[in-house]
């Protein structure tokens, strides 16, 4: 939708509170986003895009994850829903730099705010982790689509998942990007991945789309377990062993419709090291 568009839209359907607003566009990963100046405070509007669907976005289920975790003070207010756009308080302050989330991994910070979302009620949204892999493989370049990969892909598809150590409600996007230092707090932002699953899942995604040391593993972990009784970072550690090469499938595959979708070749040099550590020559 186009800017004027998504104007006449707000006009329309918030014609309260949109008197003499005007927009400005944030660009992220994987999707074009609008911030709404308002004079009631600022909103971001994230579209409902074929493109973000094909990767597992749903602004509804989005709209209800928010719901639910601004009650908790974990994730930005929703605004509402109009028609494909979701309108979320948009929450001013500095995106996390590389060094302030090492920092939030060593002081515990990090650690804190994942599992206080992980004693949180599940949301009623299961992760379908299969059903992402075969839709990512329907999405990606058909000329990529190798035998090689398509083996791959059926093997890990008959396979049990791990079993599951603790399910709770996920983030499954924490990055230095989606890290946000609001009113002298961090916070959480870009929810459109959020599901139940495993805690375990979770921290693999962490630590590996963050490329961790095994020091930075285990001091996180440390920190992580002293937020639950009794859990033992040795166990939980082998726990997220047992999940890296799904998260790394997932990761690649998740590049390679990024690639089909936009020709930028980042994904590409991206899902590079994911295919020669699960051994996929291309």
């Amino acid at each position: 939708m186009s800017q004027s568009a998504l104007l006449a839209l707000l006009e329309q359907q918030k014609p309260a509170s949109t008197a003499g607003f005007y927009l400005s566009e944030v660009r992220g990963l994987s999707a074009e986003s609008w911030r709404v100046h308002t004079p009631k405070g600022d909103w971001i509007a994230r579209e409902q895009t074929r493109h973000g669907a094909q990767l597992g976005g749903d602004r509804r289920r989005e709209f209800r994850v928010l719901r639910q975790l601004s009650a908790a003070g974990l994730a930005p207010g929703p605004v509402g829903l109009c028609n494909q756009w979701l309108l979320v308080e948009w929450l001013d302050g500095s995106v996390a730099t590389e060094s302030q989330f090492v920092d939030l991994l060593y002081n515990g910070e990090l650690a804190a705010r994942l599992a206080a979302l992980h004693h949180q009620p599940r949301y009623g949204f299961p992760l379908p982790l299969k059903t992402l892999l075969a839709r990512h493989w329907q999405n990606m370049c058909p000329a990529r689509r190798t035998p090689t990969l398509l083996h791959h892909l059926k093997r890990w598809l008959s396979r049990p998942l791990p079993p599951a150590f603790i399910l709770a409600p996920l983030h499954l996007d924490v990055h230095p990007g989606n890290l946000v230092q609001h009113a002298q707090n961090w916070h959480l932002i870009d929810w459109e991945y959020a599901a139940d699953g495993d805690i375990a899942l979770e921290l693999a995604a962490l630590f590996r789309a963050n490329t961790l040391t095994q020091e930075r593993q285990q001091r996180f972990l440390a920190e992580y377990c002293r937020q639950w009784p009794n859990m033992s970072p040795r166990i939980l550690s082998e726990r997220i062993k047992q999940w890296l090469p799904w998260v790394d499938f997932l990761m690649l595959m998740w590049y390679e419709v990024r690639w089909q979708q936009t020709r930028q070749t980042i994904f590409l040099q991206a899902a590079t090291p994911l295919r020669l550590r699960l051994g996929l020559p291309w």
